[in-house]
């Protein structure tokens, strides 16, 4: 009785129930649960994941281009233009005009510009206030003096320099020792001839400066970098050394030839330099050797210059002529065969051996050269016997007898 009592009294409605049952009846409705919970997420995302969505793009703002009709500043006028019809003309040469004074007025004014760098070297400008005046025709210049010798200029008993001549009014003067060639002093002014048509090549503007350089380091003659010098003005009547050079046809006027001709037959003195020598027959070459026929006539005899001519001698020696220039070049040239087809060759330009010379009175007034010096004196290195040349080309026409420096000399020296 205890026993039955006893296992009756710790009993409860719990005990009936069947713990193996209902945990599978639970693991039965857990699993059935997560299949449906599967399935509904794998329904919700295969909807998103194939549902074609479409993104609207919000259309960017436009601007309406108005276009208004002009309005007229002026009245419209129904009228064509007749084209006028194409003729073909020769240029002519416009001559300047000579004016109608004669004299010319010398201002002295004092050193405005100062020393300014040309280049690579400075070189020394002044100003210039003389007055431009060309010579008509029928008038004729004496260069010579006039003054009788007891009423001459002693530069020794009046005390004057040549650094007192050298106002501007003077292009050159020099003094040599007539035992020492070498001791020379003295002014030149140095420029490049310049004409209606005739223009020294661009590249070649350093030629003239390194040439000065030259003439102020190897002598005692002060040389400076002068304006350009006209063919048809006075001005070129007081230089002695003019130097010409082009690359180019051209012609002179009228008035160019007849003052640059009077100018070589009363002691002026010119370098005509080929600027284009390695081309045989060239432009530059028929209008330089022209531009002297022109200006001399019958005169212009074109004669080779000897080596023992004092223009190898005057300062440097040249026993065995001119230096080489720059007339030994390679030449490209281009023919067309008979069937349209081109080919280029290429040539060593013919070296020239001598300086050409023409002599009036026998005095040499003009030198040309086919050798194009211009080219070596414009470089900076490798061009000394080139400058060396150069060099004896002025000292020899600031020397020469009847030449327009030793003509001004005479003017101001006595004669004993």
């Amino acid at each position: 009785m205890a026993e039955k009592y006893k296992s009756s009294r710790f009993k409860g409605p719990s005990d009936a129930i069947d713990i193996e049952k209902l945990e599978k009846e639970t693991q039965k409705l857990f699993f059935l649960g997560l299949l449906v919970a599967v399935s509904l997420h794998a329904a919700v995302g295969s909807f998103f994941m194939f549902k074609k969505t479409e993104v609207k793009v919000v259309k960017p703002p436009t601007m309406e281009l108005v276009i208004r009709r002009p309005r007229m500043t002026k009245a419209f006028e129904f009228k064509k233009q007749r084209v006028k019809t194409r003729t073909l003309e020769r240029k002519q040469i416009v001559e300047r005009k000579p004016t109608a004074e004669i004299q010319t007025k010398s201002v002295s004014t004092v050193d405005l510009m100062g020393t300014v760098a040309s280049f690579e070297y400075a070189s020394e400008m002044k100003t210039d206030m003389d007055t431009e005046v060309f010579v008509p025709e029928g008038i004729e210049i004496q260069m010579a003096t006039t003054r009788e010798p007891e009423k001459q200029i002693s530069m020794k008993e009046e005390m004057i320099s040549l650094e007192d001549l050298d106002t501007g009014q003077y292009k050159a003067m020099v003094i040599q020792d007539p035992n020492n060639k070498q001791s020379i002093k003295g002014f030149v002014y140095i420029s490049t001839a310049w004409g209606a048509q005739l223009k020294p090549p661009d590249t070649l503007k350093r030629a003239v400066i390194n040439l000065v350089e030259a003439v102020n380091r190897y002598t005692n003659i002060n040389a400076k970098v002068d304006t350009h010098l006209y063919l048809d003005s006075r001005k070129i009547y007081e230089t002695p050394f003019v130097y010409v050079t082009a690359n180019k046809a051209f012609e002179l006027t009228d008035i160019e030839r007849k003052n640059f001709g009077e100018y070589l037959r009363k002691g002026g003195f010119a370098v005509i330099d080929n600027g284009e020598p390695m081309y045989e027959f060239g432009q530059a070459e028929a209008s330089l050797r022209q531009m002297l026929k022109d200006s001399l006539g019958a005169d212009a005899q074109f004669l080779p210059i000897p080596n023992d001519h004092p223009l190898y001698h005057c300062f440097f020696d040249f026993d065995d002529g001119p230096p080489q220039g720059a007339e030994i070049q390679m030449v490209q040239t281009t023919t067309t065969g008979a069937q349209g087809e081109t080919a280029r060759n290429s040539s060593m330009a013919k070296a020239v051996h001598y300086l050409e010379g023409i002599w009036l009175d026998e005095r040499l007034v003009a030198v040309y050269s086919d050798k194009g010096y211009c080219w070596k004196w414009k470089d900076l290195t490798n061009n000394e016997p080139q400058l060396k040349m150069g060099v004896n080309f002025v000292v020899f026409a600031l020397t020469q007898a009847g030449g327009i420096a030793q003509q001004k000399m005479d003017f101001f020296s006595a004669v004993q």
